[in-house]
């Protein structure tokens, strides 16, 4: 998932600038109005306008969705899931911490509510993140997004992060085919 949980992250979460400027100063939150910052050119070039008044908000909700659908075998479906959780939040602002929004969103894909609640459920969302320090520890995750290519016969993944051109994402895909 492209979203870093962030245990600090406050239920309610709080403005992409306020955010900005509390990580980076104030003049980092320039970028977000710049139509040629890096983010909004490699985001024009993908199809994708990002929305200026979305939320930082903490995504374990988010993440125990996709694992239970991983772990349902529906990776086809984890993916599906994940592009509509990208597009609710970056284009159309919306937050994707809302337990009722994800339920709704997540019904699309075969799992009921019943379900969603049981894996958004502080016991799940806390092994989650669990497991989320264990792999940015192991591989180095140090933003997002963040990919990890698993190799068929089992061996150690391919883990990179940052957003990159997609030629650069290629030479990656490439070297792990290889591998």
């Amino acid at each position: 998932m492209p979203f870093l949980l962030n245990p600090n992250m406050s239920e309610e979460g709080e403005g992409i600038r306020e955010h900005i400027v509390k990580k980076y100063g104030p003049s980092a939150a320039s970028f977000i109005d710049d139509p040629n910052s890096g983010a909004n050119v490699m985001g024009r070039k993908a199809g994708i306008t990002f929305n200026k008044d979305r939320k930082m908000v903490n995504t374990r909700r988010a993440h125990a969705l996709m694992e239970l659908l991983k772990v349902k075998g529906e990776n086809d479906k984890a993916n599906e899931f994940m592009i509509d959780l990208y597009k609710s939040y970056f284009e159309e602002g919306e937050d994707i911490n809302d337990e009722n929004t994800l339920k709704e969103k997540i019904t699309k894909y075969g799992v009921d509510e019943m379900e969603a609640a049981f894996a958004m459920g502080e016991q799940n969302l806390t092994e989650i993140s669990r497991m989320d320090r264990k792999i940015k520890t192991t591989y180095g995750v140090s933003g997002v997004p963040f990919f990890m290519i698993h190799p068929v016969d089992g061996s150690t993944p391919a883990a990179f992060s940052g957003a990159y051109p997609s030629e650069v994402i290629a030479k990656q895909l490439e070297k792990a085919s290889r591998a």
